[in-house]
């Protein structure tokens, strides 16, 4: 079929009759997470393929090769062996909405209910798999190391999208210089590290008072900490300052029941870190995740395909970047972020309060201003000189070949922005966007010039691709050692009268069982790589014009991967969720 806008076509009504179906076949709901657009049903042609079916086996086999391995009864070890032979032999995509995040779940339930007796023991879970590079920073018995690590993820983690630049200590979190010389020296201040940009602040007052729930009648713990770090100069010269915390505030109302711990408290310390983390992985899952990643693309994917023809030239862009996007969220919408399902199980809040958060996520993203770059500024980490920060030096070339790559495509089918405003299906789509009885997005500019097409189609091919990828794959490397992060406590929340020992901190972990099923999550989470920005299908684009442009992108993305690995072996740690040769092309896991 060929490639043409809604104005060029010569069979308007053919075209109008096959949206009239597409309208029919894709539906919106909006019953969970309530208030948010999802497909009503999974269409066919939306479902999982035979490569993907394949791929998700592969995966699960070196589960079960891992779950052999460890130290389990051998009993114990030979039934979950036969249960996922059992669930595999006969794999359909029907299965595998079921089996994708079922199977962490059931097979959690076989493993023993065991407390750890030390954070050590969750390393247990690597019988052959190699550990998250994370672990080796665990092993400094002065937590030097650890210290680093902390403030690392805060800039190349799971979720680098809290910290901000701090002009001015909030009222409600009263850190005194005697604290911070204690951490960064004498000859340094808050003030000079104020007025020199070198303070920062990662606050997760939106946690607070959430109400939290129970996994198998323990209950679950959550709290709303406010951390400080700051940037050593001396400690790098002629580089970028590396991020040291200072102090970790445990809730968002100072006294006792709040109190401030620093570097240097001992076990305390180790508590405070291990609230951040949790915090962190609960906005992660919640907001940066599957709100503003997921759920975007899956209200984008409904109204493309009801209001973009197959011959429209933006449904031949898109629709590779929106493949298995409904398959994925299915499986998600139906046992993941179900009740009783995984998360349910080991995040802290009730399913209920999560899903509020997913939809605050939502009506708090203008899908105008969506872009690294204002979100960036907006929290004052533009400037490359003041602070090393992964992402954010990631994420810039990354962009920029994906915004060159979609204005020189839109330019082959637009020559005016006349073109933009008469584009009758355009409209409608961007139109469907935020409408109530469409994907509720919110703020989507609809285009009337060419520029504006371009900003928003950029920003659309991004979330689904690089977007994405830079929060799911990190979930292995730093959540695949639940010592490091978790998504609940599971002992009460420290006070100022709690004991500085490390048996009080081992309560605050997770038993084995639900552990593991959450590391077996995201695993397969940060596993399967069915697809890789731009590479298409043989033959897609029919067009020469925009094959040419397909090829230069990808010559763009392979300077762009040279780029990050030379920058790559000095990090403290690898930063590799950025490689284009990593990120996926769609939102299919």
């Amino acid at each position: 079929m060929k490639t043409t806008l809604p104005q060029d076509d010569r069979d308007a009504q053919a075209r109008q009759d096959r949206l009239a179906k597409q309208r029919e076949t894709y539906r919106f709901a909006y019953d969970w997470p309530p208030g948010v657009a999802t497909s009503a049903e999974l269409p066919k042609d939306d479902d999982y393929g035979a490569l993907y079916l394949i791929e998700s086996a592969k995966i699960y086999a070196d589960i079960g090769v891992n779950l052999a391995a460890m130290t389990l009864d051998g009993h114990e070890a030979e039934d979950i062996l036969e249960g996922l032979e059992e669930r595999f032999r006969n794999l359909t995509a029907e299965k595998l909405h079921q089996l994708v995040f079922t199977s962490p779940r059931e097979i959690a339930e076989n493993l023993p209910p065991r407390w750890p007796t030390s954070w050590r023991e969750y390393e247990e879970f690597f019988a052959t798999w190699a550990p998250p590079e994370v672990v080796s920073f665990y092993d400094d018995p002065e937590h030097v190391d650890l210290d680093l690590a902390f403030g690392w993820q805060r800039v190349a983690g799971v979720n680098p999208m809290v910290l901000a630049r701090c002009d001015a200590l909030p009222d409600h979190f009263p850190v005194t210089d005697a604290l911070y010389q204690r951490v960064m020296g004498e000859g340094d201040s808050l003030e000079a590290a104020r007025k020199e940009g070198r303070l920062f602040l990662a606050d997760y007052a939106l946690l607070d008072g959430v109400p939290t729930g129970t996994t198998r009648d323990l209950p679950k713990y959550i709290a709303a900490p406010i951390a400080l770090f700051a940037v050593d100069r001396s400690a790098r010269p002629g580089s970028p300052g590396r991020l040291r915390p200072v102090c970790v505030q445990l809730g968002q109302t100072p006294g006792d029941a709040a109190p401030i711990y620093a570097p240097g408290d001992g076990w305390r310390w180790r508590m405070a870190m291990q609230l951040v983390q949790s915090a962190d992985s609960n906005l992660h899952e919640g907001i940066y995740h599957l709100g503003r990643t997921h759920l975007v693309m899956e209200a984008v994917k409904l109204c493309m395909e009801r209001q973009l023809d197959v011959a429209h030239p933006l449904y031949k862009l898109l629709h590779p970047h929106l493949e298995t996007t409904l398959a994925i969220n299915h499986s998600a919408k139906t046992s993941l972020i179900a009740p009783g399902g995984t998360v349910d199980h080991c995040f802290a809040p009730t399913i209920e309060a999560f899903a509020g958060v997913v939809k605050k996520a939502l009506d708090t993203y203008p899908i105008a201003t969506a872009t690294p770059e204002h979100d960036l500024e907006a929290r004052g980490l533009a400037d490359a000189e003041l602070l090393e920060h992964p992402y954010r030096d990631d994420v810039r070339p990354v962009w920029k070949a994906v915004e060159a790559y979609v204005g020189e495509y839109v330019d082959l089918y637009y020559p005016s922005s006349e073109a933009v405003a008469g584009d009758a299906e355009l409209q409608a789509f961007a139109r469907e966007l935020s409408a109530q009885e469409g994907g509720r997005l919110v703020d989507v500019p609809v285009p009337q010039s060419v520029d504006e097409l371009k900003a928003l189609i950029t920003k659309l091919v991004f979330i689904a691709g690089p977007g994405h990828s830079c929060v799911n794959f990190p979930q292995w490397p730093f959540m695949g050692f639940a010592s490091n992060m978790t998504g609940a406590s599971f002992g009460e929340l420290p006070t100022a009268a709690t004991p500085d020992e490390e048996a009080v901190y081992t309560k605050m972990l997770p038993p084995h069982h639900i552990a593991m099923e959450g590391v077996l999550m995201v695993y397969f989470l940060s596993h399967m790589r069915p697809t890789k920005l731009g590479h298409y299908p043989p033959f897609h684009f029919r067009d020469r014009k925009a094959g040419a442009a397909v090829h230069r992108f990808q010559k763009a993305l392979k300077e762009v991967e040279a780029e990050i690995d030379a920058r790559d072996g000095s990090r403290l740690m690898s930063y590799p969720f950025l490689k284009p040769s990593l990120i996926l092309q769609s939102i299919s896991i």
